[in-house]
């Protein structure tokens, strides 16, 4: 295993991305009501309420919340605790319901969670043993990250309950025994299968769905809070019309592994960059990671300050009239100087962006993901996005 980013700064950001492994049916319990599955971001650790909307077929909705401490995967976090955000929610496990927390993940493809001799993430561990239903497969699982961590397991299969009380019964999920980084959270990825780390593809979390009746098609919509903000939501199966202004325009992925698209060019205020890159728009990873030359234009205009462990410190009171703009080609998404303020830090705040390998094309974070309502539709193999708005309001309709 060889870590692919050099960088302090960006072993503290990215985080749910996963290097590719070239080597590496569940039933729900009957219920009522619409088959779109929503995942609401609260900044309180309150319980999510599981509240279901009625308004829309096959819309099956959920709850998690968001914590805007570090990363427990971050291998440096004694630098300052409070960069990162992570998208969790709670999943209980066999039987008896063991409760596990986990990150959600558009980087990765498996869930997998801690088991009871690797010891609990933020909060939980699954002990098999105490479930009457967990069985082991006989495929060994294996995840190596972008910011050179490991995990190292075995597959099983088990009843899986979500908080609003759906089952999924025999699902696929990793056991995790052996990690080099005692503080990896445990994961659930719902990218595509492609990107499973198992030698046989399986139903992972969006394909099970559609087996099992829950939704018609492995699709669904992400909307995230703005910095501070404490809403936001996942609907597997459905979009909700009121979170974004104009139209959805859909992009075919463009790698056949990663979900990527390609960001055809960025203007920073005026000032162009022709890009035609691909780009990977990923809940798992915080900053926005571009080439040297766009990542020292946008540094520069927002007066960053590099200290001695390579961040970009800035005055956390950014101007919100000035842009950059990202253009995929028919659509485009604005961020404001503001919306590149991460978290308070030493003497202002951590910038939300990093230097990136130009051949690996470019990561789009949560600090684009804040301001972009995005689909994904693995049937269709394609990204659909458009500019997000800051509202409670809600109209979920079935992803069609």
């Amino acid at each position: 295993m060889v870590s692919l980013i050099p960088l302090l700064t960006l072993a503290l950001s990215v985080s749910g991305l996963a290097i590719r492994q070239p080597d590496s049916q569940a039933e729900l319990a009957p219920r009522s009501g619409p088959k779109v599955l929503q995942l609401d971001l609260n900044i309180d650790k309150s319980k999510p309420s599981g509240k279901r909307d009625g308004s829309a077929p096959k819309v099956l909705q959920l709850d998690f919340n968001v914590d805007r401490s570090s990363r427990k995967r971050d291998a440096t976090a004694e630098i300052d605790d409070n960069r990162d955000v992570r998208y969790f929610m709670d999943m209980y496990f066999g039987s008896n319901k063991q409760k596990v927390q986990v990150e959600i993940d558009t980087g990765s493809s498996d869930l997998w969670v801690h088991d009871e001799i690797y010891g609990p993430s933020y909060e939980g561990y699954f002990k098999q043993s105490e479930s009457d239903t967990f069985n082991y497969i006989n495929e060994k699982f294996e995840i190596h990250y972008f910011d050179g961590s490991a995990c190292y397991g075995q597959f099983g299969t088990d009843n899986v309950a979500l908080e609003d009380g759906t089952v999924v019964k025999d699902f696929q999920f990793a056991v995790v025994n052996k990690a080099t980084d005692r503080g990896t959270p445990a994961i659930f990825g719902i990218s595509r299968k492609v990107q499973e780390n198992a030698k046989h593809q399986y139903d992972n979390f969006p394909y099970a769905l559609v087996t099992q009746g829950i939704i018609d098609k492995p699709a669904y919509s992400i909307y995230m809070s703005k910095e501070g903000g404490d809403k936001g939501s996942v609907l597997f199966g459905g979009i909700d019309k009121k979170k974004y202004e104009g139209s959805l325009v859909s992009f075919p992925i463009s790698d056949d592994y990663f979900c990527d698209i390609t960001l055809e060019s960025l203007d920073v205020d005026g000032k162009e960059y022709s890009l035609s890159k691909s780009a990977m728009l990923d809940t798992g990873t915080s900053w926005n990671f571009f080439p040297d030359e766009i990542v020292d234009d946008i540094s520069d205009r927002l007066g960053a300050k590099i200290n001695d462990d390579g961040d970009r410190v800035i005055d956390c009171n950014q101007p919100t009239d000035k842009y950059i703009t990202f253009n995929f080609g028919t659509q485009e998404i604005q961020l404001t100087y503001a919306d590149f303020v991460v978290r308070p830090f030493k003497n202002g705040c951590l910038a939300g962006i990093s230097y990136w390998n130009p051949k690996n094309g470019i990561i789009l974070g949560d600090v684009f993901l804040r301001r972009t309502y995005t689909v994904y539709d693995f049937e269709s193999d394609t990204i659909s996005i458009a500019q997000a708005v800051d509202t409670d309001e809600s109209d979920i309709v079935q992803i069609p």
